[in-house]
């Protein structure tokens, strides 16, 4: 039994932790509080396309646009980066038209999976078909007005500042 207990207080130690631990612990403490504090990928390469859209002088706006779905048959709220620009010297903010990428009552001339949300003035219908067609899959809203033109993105790895400046530009043309 005597033996057996010494055994037990050599494998346990002294009841002090080595000086060497204590450093390696803190180390780890203060490098991961750190590198949490450093941003993912994602969220440079979502910095910099925000950064170089408001340079193209785009606004940008992280928000949910709220649907009627009483009126349109579209069901769901749409959440995303709203990029938007601005021409001041129209004074007019009457909206023009607003597509959506989902399913609605209305989809008369717009492309599979795209439905009318609002359509107070009818652009060319085959012009909006193939400006629908060419923007990529992570577009889900554009918006007319008078004074302003805006597409709402979910900000895939494939947008770029430029491409969604030129759409924003001929979406207003339209």
């Amino acid at each position: 039994v005597r033996n057996l207990r010494r055994a037990l207080v050599r494998a346990r130690g002294n009841g002090r932790m080595s000086p060497i631990v204590i450093v390696v612990i803190i180390f780890l403490v203060v490098f991961g509080s750190v590198s949490m504090l450093k941003p993912s990928p994602r969220q440079q390469r979502l910095a910099k396309l925000r950064i170089d859209a408001i340079k193209l002088g785009l606004q940008v706006k992280l928000e949910t646009f709220k649907v009627d779905s009483k009126k349109t048959g579209v069901r769901d709220d749409i959440v995303g980066a709203r990029y938007l620009r601005f021409d001041t010297d129209i004074k007019s903010q009457a909206i023009r038209w607003c597509v959506v990428r989902q399913q609605g009552w209305e989809q008369e001339g717009l492309p599979a999976g795209w439905s009318w949300h609002n359509q107070a003035a009818m652009p060319d219908l085959l012009k909006l078909f193939q400006y629908i067609e060419q923007l990529s899959d992570d577009v889900v809203l554009v918006e007319v007005f008078d004074n302003r033109s805006s597409i709402m993105t979910t900000e895939g790895k494939s947008s770029s500042a430029e491409t969604i400046n030129a759409w924003v530009d001929s979406a207003q043309q339209l």
